[in-house]
C-alpha cells in the first residue's frame, strides 16, 4: 500500500523540484523571462543588448556602451587599483578519518580590487588593518572542508568581500583575488 502511494507522490514532486532548481540556477527574473511570464519582451531585449554591449566594451580598449557620452571614462575591473594584504597564516580545524578534531595551518595571500571612484574608497587604505583583522577572524572560524572545491573558494571570496565592504563602510571593494592558498 505504501509503495503504491509513494510512486505517484514522487512523480508529482519531481517536476516541482526540477523547476525549483532551475529557478535557483538562473534567478527568478530570468526564469520568468524564459517561460514568457516576466515583464515586457522589449525590456528583456534591452537588458540583453546592454549586457552584450558591456561585455564588448570590456573586451575593447576604449569601447563605449552608449551611456555617458564619448568623453565619459569607462572603468573596467582591470583599471581598478589593487590593495595587497600581507601573507596571512591562521589555524583551521580539520576532522580526521576517525572523527578527531585536529588543527592545520592555512596560508593565504590576498589582493582586494576596489573602485577608487566609489564613495568612501579613500577610507579603505586607512581601514586596511581593520579589514585584515576581519579577514583573519573569519579565516580562523573555517574548517578545511569549507575550503574544498570551487564552491569553497567562491564562498571564501564572497565572505571576504562582504567583510571588506562592511568594515570599510563602502561598496568600493569589487573583488577579492587569491594569489596563494595553502593548507598544511
Amino acid at each position: 500500500m505504501k509503495k503504491k502511494l509513494l510512486i505517484p507522490i514522487i512523480a508529482l514532486l519531481a517536476p516541482v523540484l526540477v523547476a525549483g532548481g532551475a529557478v535557483l540556477a538562473v534567478g527568478p527574473e530570468r526564469a520568468m523571462a524564459i517561460v514568457g511570464l516576466g515583464g515586457d519582451p522589449a525590456e528583456n531585449e534591452q537588458e540583453q543588448a546592454k549586457d552584450n554591449s558591456t561585455d564588448h566594451a570590456d573586451e575593447s580598449d576604449g569601447g563605449q556602451d552608449g551611456e555617458g557620452g564619448p568623453d565619459a571614462p569607462q572603468i573596467t575591473q582591470s583599471d581598478m587599483p589593487l590593495m595587497p594584504f600581507p601573507e596571512m597564516i591562521v589555524n583551521v580545524t580539520d576532522t580526521t578519518a576517525d572523527g578527531r578534531q585536529t588543527s592545520r595551518f592555512l596560508k593565504v595571500n590576498l589582493l582586494m580590487v576596489f573602485d577608487e571612484t566609489a564613495p568612501g574608497a579613500a577610507q579603505l587604505t586607512a581601514r586596511e588593518l581593520y579589514i585584515r583583522d576581519a579577514f583573519q577572524s573569519f579565516l580562523r572560524s573555517l574548517n578545511v572542508a569549507d575550503l574544498q572545491g570551487a564552491r569553497g573558494i567562491a564562498l571564501l571570496k564572497s565572505e571576504l568581500l562582504r567583510r571588506a565592504r562592511a568594515v570599510g563602510h563602502t561598496d568600493a571593494p569589487r573583488d577579492i583575488l587569491i594569489s596563494d592558498l595553502v593548507i598544511q
